[in-house]
């Protein structure tokens, strides 16, 4: 089975002056004014799509960020280009700081009201049974505030020991699935706290007792993509991050757009493949996986 894995699309609409209100007006200069909505690209956006396509990704999991500012505009494009993925193969995805960027569109579940049948239901974790072999536990961790942290409740916490009993995950290759990164690519703590999440050491302990189960934890949010793992209950457990799936190709600035393709064998993790964008399509990153650094 190979599960594709994309993060922080980033789909752009620019918004309607009645819309630069709070932080959606900072977000709006900084995209607009100081330029950076030309670090994303709309034709890596569409060459993304056609390339989990052509690689033949049996299954699909996002970890956030589809959206810049949130604006319903912005989830109606951002559900018109990835809609036929998600809908043509099992997939699960979960909310990034952009997507929850105004109040509104946090408290609103904007993105549950866009591509909920990807998010499932019920309280937070849910559990993803992806096709025959994969099982995604899935964390709510982004939320709106004037920083980029998130928080990871101690609901969410308390309810790790009931996700992984669950007899369904017998025999499964078992990801954990969220928005923010636990370390960084040097294997700290990741920071600075304006930018990390609150309750990330609580949630490493939390999975302590069922790190035996896990294959990997999938992340975005760092858009130039990193490698690193976690000593958790005795346990060194990979930690994964493809990198930006929107970034433009500027290879000047050291940047381009990436995604995984994660094989999956009898249940278990067996290869990582990353793809990186040449500018016209997207190519197996020569040297293997995370060799270009970024």
């Amino acid at each position: 089975m190979r599960l594709a894995h994309f993060t922080d699309v980033h789909v752009q609409h620019r918004p309607r002056p009645s819309q630069l209100l709070g932080k959606r007006a900072l977000g709006a200069a900084n995209l607009y004014l100081l330029g950076r909505r030309k670090h994303f690209s709309a034709a890596t956006r569409e060459a993304l799509v056609a390339a989990i396509e052509k690689f033949g990704a049996d299954a699909l999991v996002c970890t956030g960020d589809l959206t810049a500012l949130a604006s319903p505009e912005e989830f109606e494009s951002a559900r018109e280009l990835l809609g036929p993925l998600f809908e043509s193969r099992p997939s699960a995805l979960v909310s990034g700081n952009h997507d929850t960027y105004t109040r509104a569109a946090w408290s609103g579940r904007r993105l549950e009201r866009y591509f909920g049948e990807w998010m499932g239901s019920g309280t937070w974790p849910r559990l993803h049974l992806l096709g025959d072999e994969v099982a995604c536990v899935a964390l709510d961790v982004s939320i709106a505030a004037w920083h980029s942290a998130g928080r990871c409740s101690e609901e969410q916490l308390a309810g790790l020991d009931a996700v992984f009993s669950d007899p369904k995950i017998e025999g499964r290759c078992v990801f954990v699935m969220l928005h923010y990164p636990l370390r960084d690519r040097h294997g700290a703590p990741y920071g600075p706290r304006t930018r990390n999440l609150r309750g990330a050491r609580e949630l490493e302990l939390a999975l302590a007792p069922h790190a035996r189960r896990i294959s990997a934890v999938l992340h975005g949010h760092e858009h130039h993509g990193y490698r690193t793992s976690l000593e958790v209950g005795g346990h060194q457990l990979p930690s994964l991050n493809p990198g930006a799936g929107g970034y433009a190709h500027l290879p000047g600035h050291g940047r381009t757009a990436h995604f995984c393709v994660y094989q999956i064998d009898a249940g278990k993790l067996q290869e990582v493949e990353r793809y990186a964008f040449d500018g016209q399509q997207f190519l197996l990153e020569a040297g293997g996986p995370w060799a270009s650094g970024g």
